[in-house]
């Protein structure tokens, strides 16, 4: 099988795509400027596939990538995505060898979104009454001593 039809029967979105939905994940309460928080945003246009901001509040420029895991990389959005999705399900050798790029490439970005990831996820803070069952699982039948059939 050629690497263009084992890519084509990828579910991978393309580019444009990718960063449609991107957008609409990261502005879906409007684009606001990451370092203070203001709407007050002029549109620059775009820098590639990414678009670019400027804030009237502060004057810092931003895109649509600033201060996320995606920032900086050098893959696709669509790839990105898509080892993002598959990263519990294959192994970087085979998301390798699927989107045609180095071993060591798809690892430092896989350890880049797990860190990442891990880091800046919260642990859920519980409020009002939780209700908490118990439950006893046994271990088996080891070191438990052989009753005779006598």
């Amino acid at each position: 099988m050629k690497e263009m039809d084992l890519i084509s029967d990828l579910c991978i979105p393309d580019e444009d795509r990718a960063m449609e939905i991107f957008r609409g994940l990261r502005w879906a309460d409007g684009v606001h400027c990451p370092r203070c928080n203001s709407l007050s945003i002029q549109n620059r246009g775009f820098q590639g596939k990414s678009k670019r901001y400027s804030c009237n509040n502060c004057g810092s420029n931003f895109s649509d990538l600033t201060g996320t895991i995606f920032a900086n990389k050098k893959l696709p959005m669509g790839e990105m995505f898509y080892i993002l999705i598959n990263l519990d399900k294959k192994s970087i050798k085979r998301l390798s060898e699927e989107l045609g790029h180095k071993w060591d490439n798809i690892y430092n970005l896989a350890k880049d979104f797990r860190e990442n990831l891990v880091e800046k996820s919260k642990d859920p803070i519980l409020s009002k009454d939780v209700e908490i069952d118990e439950m006893y699982q046994s271990a088996g039948s080891k070191g438990l001593k052989k009753r005779s059939k006598n």
